[in-house]
């Protein structure tokens, strides 16, 4: 394969889906010397459930079509999550698979302060005490961080909570940031600055420019679509606006994607 060559195109108000334009973006992959893949979990390998501890590991399936891309030696895959990397462990399971928690950030080797640790708690008992009266919103203590939920809460309910947690994150500034998902705040140390510089830094530390591959679902991927503008980026869902180049309409289509893709690869 040679370098790739970039094939302007819009955002999501202008683009198609993404097997509209396959024949250009085949084109592209085959061109490129090397590909780096990058996909997010939860609603884009997997359905969303409303707990995270809901969703299963990846089926066997996935797993083989996983293992076999990233035996391709121009092919490199990456799963970038929110979620901790033992849990993506858990979850993934596919040798030759790099996984990267909350965001890219434990991938870093860079251990936690134990200021920050405690931070974190501190901020969980705050939460939990302004929170404690609005039904359907949820803490989850991610040891390093903590996830507020409202899936499933009325918009009065979400509203009411996004107040609370906007007032309780000024206490905390600047040492901690918020990265918003869907249906979801992660309030985490200000270090974990998100999936955009988390792609940046690896992409960067490569010797060889590489064409990068990006596909998510959330609002936590788009700093990503806008770090890759002369990528693929791909946006799963069909509900809202996005910066990413193309979309795909849920996780059974980004398998199909990754059919497609396996098959100009081999």
């Amino acid at each position: 394969m040679k370098d790739a060559k970039h094939i302007p195109d819009k955002g999501r108000d202008g683009a198609g889906h993404l097997f509209a334009r396959w024949p250009q973006v085949a084109r592209r992959i085959r061109s490129a010397s090397h590909l780096v893949l990058f996909l997010d979990f939860d609603g884009t390998l997997t359905p969303i459930r409303r707990r995270p501890e809901d969703v299963p590991p990846l089926d066997l399936p996935t797993r083989r079509l996983l293992r076999r891309l990233a035996d391709c030696p121009w092919l490199d895959v990456y799963v970038i999550s929110g979620r901790r990397l033992a849990d993506l462990r858990a979850r993934v399971r596919v040798p030759g698979v790099h996984l990267l928690g909350l965001y890219g950030w434990e991938a870093r080797g860079v251990p936690p302060a134990r200021k920050e640790r405690e931070l974190v708690q501190r901020l969980k008992r705050l939460l939990a005490a302004r929170l404690a009266g609005i039904p359907r919103v949820w803490l989850e203590d991610k040891n390093l961080g903590i996830a507020v939920h409202y899936r499933g809460a009325l918009p009065a309910e979400a509203r009411a909570a996004r107040v609370i947690v906007r007032r309780v994150l000024e206490r905390f500034k600047p040492q901690l940031r918020l990265i918003q998902e869907r249906r979801a705040w992660q309030l985490l140390p200000r270090a974990v600055d998100g999936k955009g510089p988390a792609v940046l830094r690896l992409l960067g530390k490569r010797r060889r420019p590489a064409l990068p591959v990006f596909a998510g679902d959330d609002a936590a991927d788009e700093s990503a679509f806008v770090a890759l503008p002369r990528g693929i980026t791909v946006q799963v869902g069909n509900t809202r606006r996005t910066k990413a180049r193309f979309y795909l309409r849920n996780p059974a289509e980004v398998l199909t994607f990754l059919r497609k893709l396996e098959a100009e690869v081999a």
